[in-house]
């Protein structure tokens, strides 16, 4: 008996499982690996054999190997305080051997398998808590973020120290109202190196040095001065050479790491820096096969947990992820300069690889997503460059239960014969021969993320909608060299001609799609690019503007990001380009039905100017069916609570479903 499958629902975008984190050990044949559904999984891969451990507590995540094979170490969240947790793989005896107040992040073994090394903020008891009525003193730039609200040296984070046997109590080894972030341990488990805004001004958007810290003595040294280091928003954490001498660490084109609080996210080469801070030399140079040593998936939520650069036992190469033409590429660089500092492709096609084990054997455990399909955790040989087996699929019961629609993807030629734009095109389900269909345009946000071959459920909730979807990456995308990427502050015409393009190019190939029937949403970016379209289009009947940026006046003044006025000959003419270029100056254009969704607590696009959007089309547009929706205790993304989320999307179906 065939088995009848059902159509996907927004529902599923939150409770579809996920893994995070997980490790290898080539040893044993064992993965380790953490499920939202099931916790922490142990599978020995030989057998299929599974074990689930558990500390008694929720939300278990980022299992690790012990150096020695011997003990798995994972997170957990027990009766209020987040711990660390050892298991004895051969007795099953748990022990925890942190508890704090604070979230705890990247637990890291030293080499010897001694000490266990993590990041968390400053621990408070509860009689230490900050008066919520207190004044708030703000005396630099760089005051607040995204998700953390105002910044206080209490919740920097710090990294701390703590025997693997529990013997004593954490240790914590770094100090001030820093950040300390991407950890890692050289190889004589005393030192440690790390990234820091220690020694940079607020007002440095995303600056960050190297750092090396003698555990023992509180040492910190300087290795970097003059590289900006790259973390946000997808990190590489720094690794040490074998021999202790150098770390090999991502680094942001310094011609533009300034530039970043414009929008524009600069490339990212490695480095070979000396562990003493006595030299620093750039090792990758990019080709046409491979232009950064970074992605920025828009759609691929795979591999969290799972570190993005590795390097081989014996020091002879590193492995990173790249974005290459909506693919999440694998690459292998030698260190010994043999091709000219050119990284070397591994096991192309439609997927998105997006994280990586420890390599051992010659192998790594890697996370991959593939065309409509969930993410998979795969063992991948590193010689041959293929997979030899997948050993964990998430979400099998969905996907066996699940009819997914199967996406479309080309290319087409910008107008002025500069780039290409790529981008896929999803069908309604259950489509009826000769009907025609309306299309939602959904732009990424960035504009620096790319979308992927990675399965994107809400896009395909709203093909069970009745929805046909358009995606695809516009310049200012990457993935694509930085001929593509580099827009600016991304909000020039190029980007907007190229998304009206790809629309023209997909209702020429889909005779499915009704052209008089054309949405557009988006967030973030693809909030931005929602508005201008609306302003200077009337293609489109209706549109949905997710957490946009408005207004360039409020973005400098009460963004995370915080603006700058260098550049300009007067503060006034520097306050009337900002004006010039903001959508709520063209307000009066916008003439089709606008729905405006926005997280109350958002500080990357101040909801003020989401309120300052809505006045100005309501005012200009009396009669214009317009609608402001805003989201408490939600930052600059859709909502985490599950009621407001379905909420968040019924809004949305319900708008295009009566304006298209």
């Amino acid at each position: 008996m065939i088995k009848h499958k059902r159509l996907p629902k927004f529902e599923d975008c939150e409770t579809i499982e996920r893994l995070t984190g997980g490790d290898y050990l080539a040893a044993k044949n064992l993965i380790a690996y953490s499920s939202t559904e099931n916790g922490i999984i142990l599978k020995d891969f030989s057998n299929g054999e599974l074990r689930l451990i558990s500390g008694g507590g929720t939300g278990e995540r980022r299992p690790v190997f012990s150096p020695d094979g011997t003990k798995l170490l994972f997170l957990s969240y027990q009766s209020g305080q987040f711990c660390v947790v050892i298991y004895d793989l051969q007795s099953a005896v748990l022990t925890t051997i942190v508890r704090s107040n604070t979230p705890i992040s990247d637990p890291i073994w030293s080499p010897d398998g001694s000490k266990i090394l993590f990041a968390s903020s400053i621990s408070k008891s509860s009689s230490d808590v900050p008066d919520r009525n207190a004044p708030i003193v703000i005396e630099n730039l760089g005051y607040k973020f995204d998700g953390l609200g105002f910044r206080t040296p209490d919740n920097a984070t710090h990294l701390f120290i703590v025997p693997s046997d529990g013997s004593t109590q954490p240790v914590q080894i770094t100090t001030g109202s820093y950040d300390y972030l991407h950890h890692n341990w050289l190889p004589d488990s005393k030192q440690i190196i790390c990234i820091s805004n220690r020694f940079r001004n607020s007002e440095e958007y995303l600056g960050y040095d190297l750092l090396k810290i003698d555990t023992l003595t509180g040492e910190v040294l300087q290795l970097t001065r003059n590289l900006w280091m790259v973390s946000y928003p997808n990190p590489l954490r720094p690794v040490c050479t074998p021999d202790g001498q150098f770390i090999i660490a991502g680094v942001m084109d310094a011609k533009y790491a300034k530039t970043i609080s414009t929008g524009t996210f600069p490339e990212t080469y490695l480095y070979k820096i000396a562990a003493d801070g006595s030299s620093s030399q750039q090792i990758f140079f990019p080709d046409e096969n491979c232009y950064q040593c970074v992605q920025f998936p828009y759609n691929a939520g795979s591999g969290m947990g799972l570190d993005k650069l590795q390097i081989s036992s014996d020091g002879t190469f590193v492995l990173f992820h790249s974005g290459w033409q909506g693919q999440g590429g694998l690459f292998r660089l030698p260190l010994d300069e043999s091709t000219g500092g050119h990284a070397q492709p591994i096991n192309r096609g439609k997927h998105t690889y997006h994280g990586i084990s420890k390599i051992q054997d010659g192998k790594v455990l890697v996370s991959v997503c593939e065309d409509t399909l969930a993410e998979a955790y795969a063992l991948v040989d590193i010689d041959e460059g293929c997979i030899i087996k997948k050993v964990v699929q998430s979400a099998e019961e969905f996907l066996q239960d699940v009819s997914l629609s199967q996406p479309t993807d080309f290319s087409v030629p910008t107008l002025d014969g500069c780039s290409t734009v790529h981008g896929w095109v999803l069908p309604p389900h259950n489509m009826e021969e000769g009907k025609k269909y309306p299309v939602i345009l959904y732009i990424h946000g960035g504009p620096h993320p790319f979308y992927t071959y990675a399965l994107t459920l809400e896009h395909q909730a709203f093909a069970a909608e009745g929805f046909g979807v358009i995606c695809c990456n516009p310049r200012g995308s990457s993935g694509y060299g930085w001929k593509h990427q580099n827009m600016g502050d991304g909000r020039r015409t190029e980007p907007y001609y190229d998304c009206l393009q790809f629309v023209d190019e997909s209702i020429r190939r889909f005779p499915w799609i009704d052209e008089n029937r054309l949405g557009v949403t988006g967030g973030s970016y693809g909030g931005y690019m929602t508005n201008y379209i609306a302003a200077h289009s009337k293609r489109f009947k209706a549109y949905i503007s997710q957490r946009s940026l408005a207004n360039d006046q409020i973005m400098y003044a009460s963004s995370d990001e915080t603006g700058s006025s260098a550049g300009f000959d007067s503060f006034p003419q520097f306050m009337m380009e900002n004006l010039k270029k903001s959508v709520v100056s063209y307000a009066e254009n916008i003439d089709r039905p606008f729905l405006i969704l926005h997280g109350s607590d958002d500080c990357r696009t101040p909801v003020e100017a989401a309120k300052q959007l809505y006045t100005a089309i309501r005012d200009t547009h009396p009669n214009l069916p317009t609608k402001l929706v805003l989201y408490p205790n939600t930052g600059h993304s859709q909502p985490e609570d599950p009621a407001m989320l379905q909420s968040y999307y019924n809004e949305m179906v319900s708008w295009f479903r009566k304006y298209l």
